[in-house]
Order: structure tokens, then C-alpha cells, then sequence
């Protein structure tokens, strides 16, 4: 009794899984730093993932850069053009691959 107790807990881990996977990191707030050019980034921590990808596009750009990857679900961009408009996306990593990016968020530099 007990190996199949076992067997059927490790089965429920694995089937649990991939939903995981499929998580994204959301909300995503954006929000102005206090210095020019800064914006601070933050979501909810996402179950099992490791690190998390951030990327940003300039506005009316389809085009997206990789700014870090990081451990926590807080960052902060520096360097920005003030009164320039920023989009900004995250993917949460786990040991399977990168799950969905977030929904974007945009904010404008100060």
C-alpha cells in the first residue's frame, strides 16, 4: 500500500506540472522611479519558476529587447528618454523552458 500511495502522489506532481508552466507573470505594474529616465517594474512571484525575462520595446516599435534576467519580481529600468513611452513584457523560467510573456504594460519615462 504504501509504494502505490507514493506512485500516486509523484503522478499528481506530474500531471500538476505543465499547468504551471503555463503561467505567466501577471499583474505587471509599471510605475515612475523618482529619478529622470526610471521606471520600476513588478508582478506576483509565479509557482516553480526559477527566474523571469524581462524585456521592453520602444512604443511603435515591434521590435523587443532583453533588459535582464533576474530572481525576483522586481525591477528597476534606468536610463530611459524622459516623455518617451516604454512597453514592457516578462516570461516566467522554469526547468521545462519559458513559460507565456505577461500582458504588457506601457509607461511613459519622466
Amino acid at each position: 500500500m504504501k509504494n502505490s500511495f507514493k506512485e500516486n502522489k509523484i503522478h499528481r506532481q506530474v500531471n500538476e506540472s505543465p499547468d504551471a508552466f503555463e503561467t505567466s507573470p501577471a499583474p505587471l505594474y509599471a510605475t515612475s522611479g523618482s529619478l529622470s529616465g526610471e521606471i520600476f517594474l513588478q508582478w506576483d512571484s509565479v509557482n516553480n519558476a526559477s527566474k523571469y525575462i524581462i524585456e521592453m520595446s520602444k512604443m511603435n516599435s515591434a521590435k523587443w529587447q532583453q533588459l535582464d534576467i533576474i530572481k525576483d519580481p522586481l525591477y528597476c529600468v534606468t536610463g530611459l528618454k524622459p516623455g518617451y513611452k516604454y512597453a514592457f513584457r516578462v516570461a516566467a523560467v522554469y526547468t521545462e523552458g519559458t513559460g507565456p510573456w505577461s500582458i504588457e504594460v506601457t509607461k511613459k519615462a519622466k
